[in-house]
Order: C-alpha cells, then sequence, then structure tokens
C-alpha cells in the first residue's frame, strides 16, 4: 500500500466540501501533514459555521412558531423534527471538530503500523477510491433528490395558483409554498430567494452526508482489519512461532483501541443519523398510504426520495458492519491453526477476539452489523402492516386539488 495512503490524506477533500455547507470547521483539512491540523476558535472556517447555524436557529424558530400556531398533528411535527435533526447534525460535527486534531493523529500514529512490510503487500481494499466512489455515488443521488423536490415545489405551487386564481407571480408562488412559515415574516423579493435557497440546503445536506461520513470511517477501518486478516489467512495450517502471534495480537489491540475511540466520538451521531432514516421512511410510508396524485413529477419524487433513503441507510450498515464481517473472518482464520501451533499467545489472542463486539454502534444502543438490516426492516415491515390495517386510501388516486 502506498505510504500516504492514510485515512486522513483519503478523506480530506470529502470533508473539504462539507465545510462548504458549514460542517466539521477544521483548519488545514487538506493538509499532508496530520500535525497541521488544528480547531481554531477564531478562524474564517469557525465564523462561517456559526453563520449559518445561526441563520439555521433562526429559521428554525420561525418554524417552531409556526407549528405552534397553526396546532400540532403529524406533517408539522415531522417538519419541525427534520429541523431538529439538522440543528443537531451540525452541533455533533462542531463537537467532533473540537478533538478531530487527536483523533486523526491517534489514527495515523495507528496506521503506521500497517504502511510497513509485511501489511504493504495487501493493498487490495483501495481505500482512497473506496471513500470516492461511496461519497460520490451518494451526494449525487442526494442532489437528484434535491433537484425532485424542488421540481415537485415548483410544480405544486404553481397548480395552487392556478387553480386558487392568486394574484402573485410564478416565483412568490414557490416563495410562500416552500416557506409558508416565512411568508407573513419576510416579503417576498427576488433577492432574497438564492440566500434562502442556501440556507435550504445547508439544512438538507447534513441528512446524507452523515451516512456519508459513517461511511467512510467504516471504509477506513475495515482496510486495516483487512490488511490484518490477509496477513493471518497468508499463514492458513502453518506452524508460526509464538513471536509472530505475539505481533499480531498487538496490532490487533490497537485496532481494537482505535474503533473505541471512534465509537465514542461518533455514537451521537449514528444515532441521530439511523433514527433519522428509521423515521423518514415509516414517515414516507405513512405517506404511500394516503392520496398523492397521480402527477408524475410528483410520484417521482415521492418514490425515488423514499427508494433512496432506504438504499442509503442499507449501504450505510453494510459498509459501516464491514469492520465486524473482518473480525469474523479472522476468528474463522485461527480456528484452522493446526494443534501442534497452538500456543498461550494464540489462546490469549483468541480470547480477546471472542470477549467483545467489535463494531460501531449507537451510544450502545444498537451495533451497526449487517443483523442490523434485518432489525430494521422487521421493524418497517410491522409498521407498514399495523397502519395498513388503519389507513387504506391509495386504492383510488385522485388528482390533487388544492382550493
Amino acid at each position: 500500500m502506498p505510504q500516504n495512503e492514510t485515512f486522513f490524506r483519503a478523506v480530506s477533500k470529502v470533508l473539504f466540501i462539507s465545510q462548504i455547507y458549514g460542517l466539521l470547521p477544521v483548519s488545514n483539512i487538506c493538509s499532508h501533514d496530520v500535525k497541521d491540523i488544528k480547531y481554531r476558535w477564531f478562524s474564517p472556517r469557525v465564523f462561517y459555521s456559526a453563520t449559518i447555524l445561526i441563520l439555521n436557529l433562526c429559521e428554525f424558530g420561525i418554524v417552531l412558531y409556526y407549528v405552534i400556531s397553526v396546532g400540532v398533528n403529524f406533517h408539522t411535527s415531522s417538519t419541525l423534527a427534520f429541523y431538529v435533526v439538522c440543528l443537531l447534525e451540525h452541533i455533533f460535527f462542531w463537537r467532533l471538530a473540537f478533538n478531530w486534531q487527536s483523533i486523526m493523529k491517534h489514527w495515523h500514529d495507528v496506521e503506521q503500523l500497517f504502511l510497513t512490510i509485511p501489511y504493504r503487500f495487501y493493498d487490495e481494499y483501495k481505500m482512497k477510491r473506496r471513500i470516492h466512489i461511496v461519497v460520490g455515488l451518494v451526494m449525487s443521488s442526494a442532489l437528484v433528490e434535491h433537484c425532485l423536490l424542488l421540481a415537485n415545489s415548483f410544480h405544486s405551487s404553481n397548480l395552487e395558483r392556478t387553480q386558487c386564481k392568486i394574484n402573485m407571480s410564478y416565483l412568490e408562488g414557490v416563495y410562500k409554498w416552500e416557506r409558508p412559515y416565512l411568508y407573513p415574516i419576510i416579503p417576498y423579493h427576488i433577492c432574497i430567494m438564492p440566500v434562502l435557497e442556501w440556507i435550504n440546503e445547508t439544512i438538507a445536506y447534513p441528512r446524507s452526508f452523515t451516512d456519508c461520513f459513517i461511511m467512510c470511517i467504516g471504509i477506513g477501518l475495515a482496510a486495516r482489519f483487512h490488511q490484518l486478516h490477509r496477513r493471518i489467512a497468508a499463514v492458513h495450517r502453518k506452524v508460526m512461532p509464538a513471536l509472530f502471534w505475539t505481533e499480531v495480537r498487538h496490532h490487533y489491540l490497537a485496532l481494537k483501541r482505535l474503533v473505541r475511540l471512534l465509537d465514542n466520538a461518533l455514537a451521537p451521531l449514528i444515532l441521530l443519523g439511523f433514527g433519522n432514516n428509521m423515521s423518514f421512511i415509516c414517515f414516507q410510508l405513512f405517506n404511500s398510504f394516503k392520496n398523492i396524485g397521480f402527477d408524475f413529477i410528483v410520484m417521482l419524487a415521492f418514490w425515488y426520495s423514499l427508494i433512496f433513503a432506504v438504499v442509503r441507510t442499507t449501504l450505510t450498515i453494510f459498509v459501516a458492519s464491514s469492520i465486524n464481517d473482518y473480525e469474523l473472518k479472522i476468528i474463522t482464520s485461527l480456528r484452522d491453526v493446526p494443534a501442534r501451533a497452538w500456543s498461550t499467545e494464540l489462546e490469549r489472542f483468541s480470547e480477546q477476539l471472542g470477549n467483545e463486539m467489535t463494531a460501531l454502534s449507537g451510544n450502545g444502543f444498537f451495533y451497526v452489523t449487517r443483523q442490523l438490516v434485518l432489525s430494521m426492516g422487521t421493524t418497517i415491515i410491522t409498521y407498514e402492516l399495523m397502519i395498513s390495517d388503519v389507513i387504506n386510501q391509495a386504492t383510488i388516486r385522485q388528482r390533487t386539488v388544492y382550493c
């Protein structure tokens, strides 16, 4: 594996793009030396992120006042929950920025063990390429979703304006449709539309990027567990000295401590991200039983958003669970060690492998393993069966009438 393919360099461009949306305000994020990464309170990045967070908080306050005024129901509470989740994601990324230098330094020190011989021979994982492919695929799909939702807003607002014969311009109708809570407070002007759209993107961006970030962490850790597994698999059924197993065990423990460090730092983000994905999928499934009309743009935006949420959540689980998958492969490899090669050091290594789960978690409430797909799938299916007994309005779709 090339000497420069460390995690902080492989993920630097991804994190730099996220800083455009106000996330993880760390200086020198694209530096070649991990020691250059700093968090400075009085820096342009922190000022920019603070400005975005304040604007988002102001909009959240207006949304909260609007929801209280019109009354809390299923749909208004989901809008409120969306803002709460996105604001918390901004805050959690900021909290992570405080410790990002120490985390990256610890990760870099552990990686030095795996950038030397013999681990350099096991370079099939291609960490940097996987990170770029996954992030590019997910975020481009998120951009398509955002464009479809905008097209849906333009279409629906135009239908309302024409059906109700409202005397206002096309863009003003879009503004009133997308932000009914702002329309009575801030009068429409074409100059504020780009600013409001940018604020909307900074609120919506963390929803998909949180999953991407979890996948990037999973890929970075899995790359090193993969190298450890390949080294053990290379001596399959061979009698190795105790010194070999001592070295391998120490390297495994170094990875284990790194996983524990990252799990403590990322647990709130993981819990929030998966909780938001589950609630959004259930909310969209609830809406699928109601009349969503047969307008092509409305249906395309709705079903794309639902399918994208399901696929993104599943992909996040499978990528992040690869850490646990490689540990299970290491356990399987140890079972094939001949009896004549069994030693005290190998027995200690085997016990340490089986004592504790090695995986990212959501504050200990769940572990990100492949079994989580079945758990979430079972929950969603149960929810769908329950609401199907109560709501069955989708049998006859009708044209949506706004007036």
